[in-house]
């Protein structure tokens, strides 16, 4: 029987992975601060981190995402995030 993962941990994590993105997006060159505010890390789960955005913020993300998940691995320094899900709200 193996060990379980705690909850706590994976919570955590979760956090630690929200909190890069929003640190790589404060430290991205030339985006506007309305878009830095209109964007916000709800969740990440199997890889997959999910961003709601307001307006036309999420097309500019759109266009920086590859760079964004590279960014946001190098921060945390291991490939974590595989994919960012933009959502409207």
């Amino acid at each position: 029987m193996t060990p379980r993962k705690s909850k706590t941990s994976e919570i955590l994590f979760t956090l630690s992975v929200r909190k890069a993105f929003g640190d790589v997006l404060r430290e991205e060159k030339g985006l506007p601060k309305e878009i830095i505010k209109a964007a916000r890390a709800t969740s990440f789960k199997n890889g997959e981190l999910t961003v709601k955005v307001v307006g036309l913020a999420r097309a500019e993300l759109l266009m920086r995402a590859g760079g964004l998940i590279r960014d946001i691995n190098k921060m945390l320094g291991r490939r974590v995030v595989w994919k960012i899900k933009f959502r409207g709200y």
